[in-house]
């Protein structure tokens, strides 16, 4: 999904900034408390039921324990039914929790929203140009009249929900899981982005940001949010040091993602691609895909990224032969396995 970051710099001051570990060089590793606000959102309002699970199991449960125990109702609560109600009937306006991504604070996001709310959805009603890229931008998001409704309601929630809740409780889980972004940062710079480099440069991924987030595990999400300074990438922020290389068993499946999904399309009929084999193939392709560039880059990881996968997924997971186990959990056409070796083999032929 390729959108163009929309940014207004009299609305700069509302963003509370959270340094990136590394702010300059390709691929730094931040952190950005309005996405997780947003995707803490989604993770309340919606059913997940993907095989890697979209957002860290039990978060949801956990959250509401820690919500009770502050006491704190926020205009999410209220809001909670209608929005559960509308995403279970509009279940494409999931793909909607990308949209934080496009903005570098949630005060533009919202201004952003409101905007939408205001023009009724009609990006020719807005005069200024600015506003309407805004507009524009949020249409392709909440592009119906419920859409649109949800989208207001779920922005001006977590409003409510950051100013008594949120914003606190991030603070204190950034303070608690410092130490495991300053361990991923030097993991990714001195060992894992120098052998994925290859990789990330022949798949057109040559520069990024690698935001992690304490609210996903295993399904990261990435899109182009501005071209200018490459993808926006979204891993998980694990809970502690020793599960730090969970932050680079992600980069490995985000990075592979589009990889994965080519070598599906190549490899099936046009009449599979009609049924949805290729949506359906998707999740067990960038699992073994992951698994097939660490193979071939970093072979000691490829164990520790399939016992991950494997318990992300719910499957047990073996003392040994985790490798094995995963691949007989995400099963895979030879063919499509094939071409997947043949690229890499091709991608990485230079080092």
């Amino acid at each position: 999904m390729a959108s163009t970051l929309l940014s207004l710099a009299s609305l700069d001051a509302q963003v509370r900034p959270v340094a990136p570990v590394r702010p300059n060089g390709p691929w730094a590793i931040k952190t950005r408390e309005h996405v997780d606000l947003w995707l803490h959102g989604f993770a309340l309002v919606s059913a997940d039921t993907s095989v890697v699970p979209l957002f860290r199991r039990g978060y949801r449960d956990s959250l509401v324990v820690v919500r009770n125990m502050a006491q704190r109702s926020t205009r999410l609560d209220t809001a909670m039914a209608m929005l559960q109600k509308t995403l279970a009937a509009s279940p494409e306006l999931v793909n909607a929790q990308f949209y934080a991504l496009h903005f570098t604070n949630f005060g533009t996001l919202r201004v952003s929203v409101q905007l939408l709310t205001q023009a009724k959805g009609d990006v020719r009603s807005v005069r200024d140009r600015d506003q309407a890229r805004m507009v524009a931008l949020a249409a392709n998001y909440f592009g119906s009249a419920p859409a649109r409704e949800f989208g207001e309601q779920l922005s001006v929630a977590l409003e409510s929900e950051s100013q008594r809740f949120f914003h606190e409780n991030w603070l204190q889980v950034q303070r608690m899981r410092a130490p495991v972004i300053a361990r991923a940062d030097s993991l990714w710079r001195t060992a894992w982005f120098p052998k994925l480099a290859g990789f990330l440069r022949a798949t057109g991924q040559r520069n990024g940001e690698i935001i992690v987030s304490p609210l996903v595990e295993g399904e990261g999400r990435t899109i182009t949010a501005d071209p200018a300074t490459g993808l926006s990438m979204v891993v998980t922020l694990p809970p502690s040091v020793d599960r730090t290389t969970e932050v680079l068993y992600g980069i490995v499946h985000e990075a592979v993602g589009t990889f994965a999904a080519t070598a599906i399309s190549d490899n099936i009929t046009p009449r599979q691609k009609s049924a949805g084999v290729a949506d359906r193939l998707q999740t067990p392709g960038a699992l073994r895909a992951g698994l097939l560039l660490l193979q071939r880059v970093l072979p000691r990881e490829a164990e520790g990224y399939a016992r991950f996968y494997l318990r992300v997924i719910g499957k047990p997971v073996p003392a040994v032969g985790a490798v094995a186990a995963l691949e007989a959990a995400m099963p895979l056409h030879a063919d499509i396995l094939e071409s997947m070796g043949k690229q890499l083999d091709l991608h990485l032929g230079g080092l």
